[in-house]
């Protein structure tokens, strides 16, 4: 089954948190917050459907690294 991955990426409102349905959520304040709620998200996605989940981050040089997983 195919991971669902929330993401965060920093935008001049803050750091985003985009869902997995490509929605994305209000801007927190600081990287460790939106890392927080997007963990939060994801584990509470995991746990409603069963299915696989994790969180990324996208670093400035381009690159993708996932943070967080579930299931």
């Amino acid at each position: 089954m195919e991971r669902e991955l929330f993401s965060i990426e920093q935008s001049a409102r803050g750091w985003v948190v985009y869902t997995a349905t490509g929605g994305n959520e209000p801007p927190d304040p600081t990287p460790l917050l939106a890392l927080e709620h997007a963990d939060q998200l994801a584990c509470a996605r995991h746990r409603r459907t069963g299915r696989p989940t994790g969180v990324k981050v996208k670093l400035r040089c381009g690159d993708t690294v996932l943070v967080a997983c579930h299931g």
